[in-house]
């Protein structure tokens, strides 16, 4: 099996929200999402088109190496997505605000520099395991190290899975902040670090 990472084109948005709508975690308990991970947030077709024409939506596509061979160019299987965006114009309460701002004040009058908000982020359950997250954070960061210097996540204290793998990969916990009566922590991470794993 082969496995491309590339940005998202128009056509890979159904595979993407179906992905995003599996790794919710809808209808497991608050014990099990927090186990297997969980994201969170409303995405729509307009809403990725926006993120597109932005830093960018990055996709991990697998493709059996038959069909590789045979039909070149032919879509395979997504494996995993990782979205990111620009801080935008959200309300203050948003968990993205509330994370730069948390993040901007932790940095105490530090300039951060260009800053990008990075997730979601999502891996299918079959393909765990196989280094997906890894090519997908190789691949976003040599594409926006020279145009962005740090990277904003935030994820919910709830959310364990998610914590362990942001600590997995040594992202910075910048800051802990909550919002609309949940907890999050902050975490940061620059491009130009990332850059140079397998893509």
């Amino acid at each position: 099996m082969t496995i491309t990472v590339r940005r998202s084109r128009p056509e890979d948005h159904a595979a993407i929200l179906a992905l995003m709508d599996k790794a919710r975690g809808t209808g497991l308990s608050d014990e099990e999402r927090a186990r297997r991970g969980f994201v969170q947030g409303t995405m729509t077709p307009d809403i990725l088109a926006r993120f597109q024409d932005g830093p960018g939506i990055f996709v991990a596509e697998a493709t059996e190496e038959a069909d590789a061979a045979h039909a070149p160019g032919a879509p395979g299987e997504l494996a995993g997505f990782a979205v990111t965006s620009e801080p935008g114009p959200l309300p203050p309460e948003h968990p993205a605000t509330a994370a730069v701002a948390a993040v901007t004040k932790a940095a105490a009058g530090r300039d951060l520099g260009r800053l990008f908000l990075y997730g979601p982020v999502a891996v299918d359950d079959h393909f765990q395991g196989r280094g997906i997250l890894t090519r997908l954070l190789t691949t976003l960061s040599r594409a926006l190290k020279d145009d962005y210097d740090l990277a904003v996540a935030f994820v919910e204290t709830a959310n364990a899975r998610s914590l362990a793998v942001h600590r997995h990969y040594g992202m910075t916990e910048a800051a802990s902040f909550e919002t609309a009566g949940r907890g999050y922590v902050a975490f940061t991470f620059a491009p130009a670090a990332f850059a140079g794993g397998r893509s």
